[in-house]
């Protein structure tokens, strides 16, 4: 999964010292959150204090995105491995120098998502265009 928000790259570094005792409650507290990275921790402890968004639950706690409908939730996934596997074709294309004879089936893979989203039949390599 792609992490941070597109389109917003972090370009400043802040840097905060700690001594044995500040990192290790840190860490407690990153680790309680849910978080795996300390930074990560941090801007989401900051962000949730400037947001006020503190009452009764724990600064910086990951939190679950709202969970998709059945049908969402499965052209989500449809659409995730897809994406995978255009990344790979465009990596296979900056090899070679040319594109790679699978972006003809890959791009045949997402017209037949878009059929079934709508609920049409998906098409088969050997029907006519």
């Amino acid at each position: 999964m792609a992490r941070g928000t597109p389109g917003s790259k972090r370009a400043h570094t802040v840097s905060v010292r700690l001594n044995d005792g500040e990192r290790e409650r840190w860490d407690e507290a990153r680790v309680a959150s849910g978080r795996r990275e300390l930074g990560a921790w941090v801007r989401a402890v900051v962000e949730d204090v400037l947001d006020g968004q503190v009452d009764g639950e724990t600064p910086g706690a990951e939190r679950e995105p709202a969970p998709l409908d059945p049908v969402t939730q499965a052209a989500y996934d449809e659409l995730v491995r897809i994406g995978a596997n255009l990344n790979q074709l465009v990596r296979y294309s900056h090899q070679d120098g040319a594109l790679h004879p699978a972006v003809e089936a890959a791009l045949f893979e997402v017209g037949n998502a878009a059929l079934a989203l709508r609920g049409i039949e998906p098409m088969r390599p050997t029907d006519p265009e």
